[in-house]
């Protein structure tokens, strides 16, 4: 098990050298005991999109007051791809994070 962790950090690691490629924001699962909840990706906001400093702002809701918010980081301005984008702003009904898709 932690070969794989390592190899999918070496992976992840070799994909973000890359200067300009497409992401989106990452499926997220919670767990409390022994009850796992997968969160539902909501919506996403660019901060600071055009600097080295920029964020993409991950959203997501689960079951009852479940929820996240994850940050992306990786010191490159970043452009919105995804066709719900509006303005630094992207939602999407269905959690389809495609939808708010970025580049780097």
């Amino acid at each position: 098990m932690m070969k794989l962790k390592v190899i999918t950090g070496v992976l992840m690691s070799l994909a973000m050298m890359s200067t300009a490629y497409a992401a989106t924001c990452p499926t997220v699962s919670v767990s409390q005991s022994q009850d796992a909840d997968d969160l539902t990706f909501t919506s996403a906001r660019l901060k600071d999109k055009d600097t080295p400093k920029s964020v993409v702002i991950c959203r997501y809701e689960g079951k009852g007051d479940r929820g996240a918010s994850i940050s992306y980081r990786n010191e490159t301005p970043v452009k919105a791809t995804g066709s719900n984008w509006k303005g630094d702003d992207c939602a999407t009904a269905d959690g389809d994070a495609s939808k708010c898709s970025f580049k780097e």
